[in-house]
C-alpha cells in the first residue's frame, strides 16, 4: 500500500501567511484613514481660503465705498456748488449707489449731512447664528447688499461772513 503524498504544513506555516495577510489589512486600514484624515484637512483648508478671499473683497468694497462716500462728504461740507445728491459709481466691476441728503436743523443754522453708499456684495451672506458661509435656500434668493452710511454737519452760514479781523 502505497501512503499519499504528505500534506502537512510547515509548523510556522499558517501563522506567517495568517500574520501577513493581518499586516496588509491593517495597512490598508492605516491608508484609509490618512487618505480620510488627509480630506479633511483639505476641505477645512479650501473653506478657509475660500473665507478669506471673501472677506478681503469685502474689505475692498467697503474701503471703496468709504472713499467714495467721503469725496462725496467733503463736496458738501466744502458748500460747493454742483455736489450731486444721487450718484452711481462703478469701481472694478462693482456699481456703488450714492444718495445724500441734507437738511436744516430748525432754529439752528446747521444744515445735517448724510451720506449713503450701497453695493452689491461679493459672495453669499456671512450667517450672523452660525457663522459660516450661508446658503440661502429658493425662498431667499435676495442679494446681500452692503450698505455705509455717514453723517456730518455743517454751519449753514456763508464762510465770508465770518468774523472780520481788527
Amino acid at each position: 500500500m502505497k501512503t499519499p503524498p504528505c500534506q502537512h504544513l510547515p509548523p510556522n506555516g499558517p501563522t506567517r501567511s495568517h500574520s501577513r495577510d493581518t499586516a496588509q489589512g491593517m495597512a490598508l486600514i492605516e491608508a484609509l484613514v490618512a487618505s480620510a484624515v488627509l480630506g479633511v484637512g483639505l476641505a477645512a483648508a479650501t473653506r478657509l481660503t475660500l473665507h478669506t478671499l471673501l472677506t478681503a473683497s469685502e474689505t475692498r468694497q467697503h474701503t471703496v465705498a468709504l472713499t467714495l462716500a467721503l469725496n462725496v462728504m467733503d463736496c458738501h461740507q466744502s458748500g460747493r456748488a454742483g455736489c450731486a445728491l444721487q450718484a452711481s459709481s462703478t469701481v472694478q466691476g462693482t456699481t456703488y449707489n450714492l444718495q445724500s441728503q441734507l437738511q436744516m436743523r430748525p432754529g439752528l443754522a446747521l444744515e445735517d449731512l448724510q451720506v449713503r453708499v450701497q453695493w452689491p456684495s461679493v459672495g453669499p451672506a456671512l450667517e450672523a447664528a452660525g457663522g459660516g458661509l450661508g446658503v440661502n435656500s429658493p425662498g431667499q434668493a435676495q442679494p446681500h447688499m452692503g450698505e455705509l452710511v455717514l453723517h456730518s454737519s455743517r454751519d449753514a452760514v456763508p464762510a465770508w461772513l465770518g468774523v472780520s479781523l481788527p
